[in-house]
């Protein structure tokens, strides 16, 4: 199977929870390894104005091919419809701020059903959803006394709106149920560490139909998984405390993808690559994207991948420190 590809300078994609489950991936797809930018500067340069993005971390594509992009040090989310090629503010803007209609350093996004956006203001360390058409959001969940809540670098809703936040300062995964802003601690509920009932730093999150928990546990180099209740991980993906860029190894893996025959896509950030572990974890990974082995900004090379998502067909969608891509099924 042949495919195309799409660049974007830091962005950030993610899916609609009804398109997540129905992720449907033929085992023996291949990717174009030539990306093309379809939002922010091919060319890596930042900035502020509507063409450009700055440190894009997370993204979110819905059913419609609409991305969304956790546009971090603009402190703002950018939307772009198919063929934009200037996105529009959706919320934040390019000040920091903690008022209902500002964010500060903005480090995960998801879309409900609804069509609300749900953001990680990681920086104010809480959860904001702005209603659709609104750029007025309300708070979810704050740290508090009852509610530790830390540096949020990642955010997953499923069909029943429940949230699922990866929190980095504390190392853990929480989860909030729709009308409660006090969260579970699912994963990493005790304290920084490499053993399995413990994270260390972790940034990604995916969550499956069946409710098992992946996390991309970026200081233990490796991915953790978690059955509806476990409370320790067995890591499916890379080699817990050795980082490294064979394919058996990971070097700071930062986000997660699972689609429904098992296939785990992890974004290796310290390789720059894309890689897929199969339901047979001991063989080790396959490289699918970015796979000559050197950092730059060619159509085929990444920097610095920070986020990952399929579309319904199958499209992948990358975030990098300086470009976003698109790789075409």
């Amino acid at each position: 199977m042949t495919t195309t590809s799409d660049t974007t300078t830091t962005s950030i994609v993610t899916f609609l929870p009804t398109g997540i489950y129905a992720l449907s991936i033929p085992t023996c797809a291949t990717w174009n390894q030539n990306g093309i930018t379809v939002a922010g500067n091919s060319n890596g340069n930042s900035g502020s104005d509507l063409a450009s993005l700055t440190n894009p971390v997370d993204i979110f594509v819905d059913n419609n091919y609409t991305l969304y992009i956790a546009d971090r040090d603009n402190n703002r989310v950018v939307r772009y419809y198919t063929n934009d090629t200037i996105g529009t503010v959706v919320t934040g803007n390019s000040t920091t701020g903690n008022s209902p209609s500002e964010l500060n350093a903005p480090k995960g996004i998801a879309v409900d059903q609804y069509g609300a956006i749900i953001v990680a203001d990681s920086s104010n360390y809480r959860i904001q959803r702005f209603p659709l058409g609104s750029t007025v959001g309300t708070t979810l969940a704050i740290n508090s006394t009852i509610n530790i809540l830390g540096q949020v670098r990642d955010l997953h809703i499923n069909v029943n709106n429940e949230i699922f936040v990866t929190d980095s300062d504390y190392s853990h995964v929480i989860k909030y149920y729709p009308n409660n802003n006090v969260g579970v601690i699912l994963a990493g509920n005790y304290g920084s560490g490499s053993a399995a009932n413990q994270l260390s730093s972790p940034y990604g999150n995916f969550v499956d139909g069946n409710e098992t928990l992946y996390v991309a546990d970026y200081g233990n180099n490796r991915v953790q998984m978690y059955p509806t209740g476990a409370t320790s991980g067995t890591t499916v993906a890379g080699i817990t405390g050795s980082a490294g860029s064979s394919l058996m190894q990971l070097n700071g893996p930062i986000a997660v993808v699972v689609d429904n025959n098992g296939y785990i896509y992890v974004a290796d950030y310290g390789n720059s690559r894309i890689v897929k572990w199969t339901t047979n974890y001991s063989t080790g990974g396959i490289c699918v994207v970015a796979c000559t082995g050197t950092v730059g900004a060619a159509a085929n090379q990444l920097n610095g991948p920070r986020d990952l998502k399929f579309d319904a067909e199958g499209n992948l969608w990358l975030a990098t420190m300086t470009i976003t891509i698109m790789m075409m099924l």
